[in-house]
């Protein structure tokens, strides 16, 4: 790939946080089909989720946690 110019270490280190952005989004997003929660709570959180990467996955898990049922 250096013949193109293209750095593979710097083409990984672009790479890796938008693949565990999309990892965690998509989890997240997932979990979220299985919360007992009203549709409009659900459309904010998941809007939530794609608009502030990372953070909106995160707050999600962190608030739910406790809400989670045991299966």
């Amino acid at each position: 790939m250096a013949a193109y110019g293209i750095n593979t270490g710097y083409l990984l280190i672009q790479c890796v946080p938008v693949l565990l952005w999309l990892l965690l989004s998509l989890f997240v997003l997932f979990r979220l089909r299985e919360q007992p929660m009203s549709e409009t709570a659900k459309a904010i959180w998941a809007v939530f989720i794609v608009v502030v990467p990372f953070f909106g996955a995160l707050a999600f898990l962190i608030v739910r946690q406790g809400n989670r049922a045991d299966k």
